[in-house]
């Protein structure tokens, strides 16, 4: 009965990766949000590097060292459903603010800005919504036997290296919108 449950979550899981990253005109284009996400470094390639690669680096050491068990995504999950009320808090916020400068390139910068804080908190909302899932996946078959040793430290090092890059991209989030307020209050 568990190997039928274990199938058909795979099965559905592949299903909507392929039709989230389609490149079609679907309703969610996950292909569209890390796009537009990964465009941000697109003037600092060293940036990948801080954001992607030692992330995983990090996660590979932790997941070494410990290996992740049902109680771990449990507060894995309370923590990312705090940090995504959070996220989609500050969205509704950015999104019913009106800014009036006279000056054209302030108000292009300011456009630029939330643009840019707006696709990184999609892409960090998408990251929570993916870490809430696969920690519910991961309590739901962790007492499955099968799971053990590497396959769990694999999917413990997926789950650091996701809630890493969902920590880093809140400081970028909080840096932009520093950076909207410092020029709404120069001018």
């Amino acid at each position: 009965m568990k190997l039928a449950g274990i199938i058909l979550i795979v099965i559905s899981t592949l299903t909507m990766f392929i039709f989230l990253f389609a490149k079609s005109d679907s309703f969610i284009s996950l292909r569209e949000i890390i796009d537009s996400h990964l465009k941000l470094f697109k003037n600092s390639k060293k940036q990948y590097l801080l954001f992607y690669l030692l992330p995983l680096i990090f996660a590979v050491g932790l997941a070494l060292v410990y290996e992740a068990g049902a109680t771990f995504y449990e507060n894995l999950s309370i923590i990312v459903s705090i940090l995504l009320s959070m996220l989609l808090a500050i969205l509704s916020i950015l999104s019913s603010i009106k800014f009036n400068f006279s000056d054209k390139a302030t108000q292009e910068k300011i456009k630029n800005l939330l643009t840019e804080t707006n696709n990184a908190i999609i892409f960090d909302t998408l990251l929570s919504i993916g870490l809430l899932l696969f920690g519910l996946v991961m309590i739901v078959i962790g007492d499955i036997s099968a799971c053990d040793g590497i396959v769990k430290r694999i999917c413990a090092g997926v789950s650091y290296y996701l809630f890493v890059l969902i920590l880093i991209n809140i400081l970028l989030i909080i840096k932009r919108i520093g950076r909207i307020i410092k020029i709404n209050t120069e001018n």
